[in-house]
């Protein structure tokens, strides 16, 4: 109970032991005014009768008596209770038989008096423990529980800002129960969207450009993930050494994830440049975790792998081919999180939260050793593996040219059959749209 309670009811009990036959018109009107500002936090005016003693004085005699309004902590604004309650005359007044013959009923309605006063201080202090109890949880609504929001993702690096949001309880601050779903590839994750089986989707650019120019979706990209630097994404062929140079590339068996991702779309554009012949390439699709054991048993001659698969290959023997983030891909823009258009138009609040949260993850993973942390637990890397892991960046804002870069790199490798405008793939307001 605070202070103000304390006095209120400290100054009830107070009055309560008075006598009632006692007190006069003035001397209950000096009480109650008192009383009011017990219950108001107000210190009483025992000097005298207060600026509008007057004022109560005129009242008195009418029927409001006493005032609590309001919930909560706030419940101290005065408004009026009616109360029939009749103030005896001051017995200063009478002289002699006539006090006698009218004191039985006077001290009748002194009687009365007291108990309506009694009952209206009962009516106010119930108001005002109602209300404190009203403020302090008996009355608040329940909490509100976190939207469930089913994410898509590849055991990618790139995904390293996502998973230390979720590990910090970044989402969950943010009202959002993330449900991971850990997928293949790009395109795997924007048919999850196309069928309404996720959410939200990280991806490649290439699956989600495809799906918006083939109007297979409609999608609206809301964060970027990754861009590539050196290292990050290569070429390589198997450790028993039967695909060593980029021009043996014709007829040979070669892992990618999907085809119409970013792996086949910059492997064939280096491949070009470095004289070899894409086009007769037997593209092996499966998922990136299956490459270098594939390549160990024969299986396939080469793979496109992203890190942390570019060091496991490495451990394992693999030769490298190209790095697809040199010449023309310098620092290509890789990889973003999408969601479809009707969940960004119907739901801009969850799209918001998710942004937030993520842009958390964002600052964090600036930070190497964040980033080895996570590449441990969420993508089960060992420690020494971690500190060899090649990394690019994690952007904080998109950016309409590097994006359009990628489209543009589809059209001239016919990926796309027409232009694609991907400013009509932002949002409003969005940083680069």
């Amino acid at each position: 109970m605070d202070s103000t309670s304390k006095g209120a009811g400290n100054m009830v009990l107070g009055w309560f032991r008075r006598r009632a036959v006692e007190i006069d018109d003035v001397e209950l009107d000096r009480r109650l005014a008192d009383l009011r500002r017990a219950l108001s936090g107000a210190p009483p005016e025992r000097g005298g009768a207060g600026p509008d003693h007057g004022a109560r004085r005129r009242r008195c005699g009418g029927q409001d008596l006493l005032a609590i309004s309001g919930d909560g902590l706030d419940a101290r604004q005065t408004a009026a209770i009616p109360v029939p309650l009749q103030l005896v005359r001051s017995r200063a007044g009478h002289r002699g038989g006539a006090v006698r013959r009218s004191g039985a009923r006077n001290g009748q309605a002194r009687r009365k008096q007291a108990a309506a006063v009694v009952v209206a201080v009962v009516l106010a202090l119930s108001m005002v423990v109602g209300g404190f109890l009203w403020y302090r949880g008996a009355g608040q609504p329940a909490a509100t529980p976190p939207v469930s929001v089913r994410v898509g993702v590849l055991p990618l690096v790139d995904v390293a800002a996502f998973y230390r949001a979720v590990d910090q309880g970044y989402f969950r601050a943010a009202g959002l129960d993330v449900q991971v779903v850990t997928l293949a590839s790009g395109p795997e994750a924007v048919r999850g969207l196309e069928t309404g089986k996720l959410d939200v989707a990280f991806s490649s650019y290439p699956g989600m450009f495809t799906a918006q120019a083939t109007h297979a979706a409609d999608l609206k990209i809301i964060a970027p993930a990754y861009i590539a630097k050196p290292g990050h994404l290569m070429l390589v062929g198997a450790p028993n050494h039967s695909f060593t140079r980029p021009d043996q590339a014709a007829h040979k068996r070669i892992g990618v994830t999907s085809r119409g991702s970013i792996s086949d779309l910059l492997a064939i554009s280096e491949l070009q440049q470095a004289g070899g012949d894409p086009t007769s390439i037997s593209w092996v699709t499966m998922d990136m975790r299956a490459m270098v054991p594939a390549m160990q048993r024969g299986e396939i001659d080469g793979a496109v792998v992203a890190e942390p698969f570019v060091t496991t290959a490495d451990e394992a023997g693999a030769v490298q081919l190209l790095d697809l983030g040199l010449d023309l891909n310098f620092e290509i823009a890789m990889s973003g999180w999408v969601v479809p258009a009707r969940l960004a138009a119907n739901r801009p609040d969850l799209v918001d939260a998710f942004r937030r949260a993520l842009g958390q993850g964002v600052g964090d993973v600036q930070n190497r050793d964040v980033r080895e942390q996570m590449f441990q637990q969420y993508l089960g890397v060992e420690a020494k593996t971690a500190r060899e892991v090649r990394v690019g960046s994690f952007p904080a804002h998109l950016d309409l040219g590097d994006l359009q870069r990628v489209a543009d790199l589809m059209l001239e490798q016919k990926m796309l059959s027409t232009p694609l405008d991907v400013a009509d793939m932002l949002l409003p307001g969005l940083p680069g749209s």
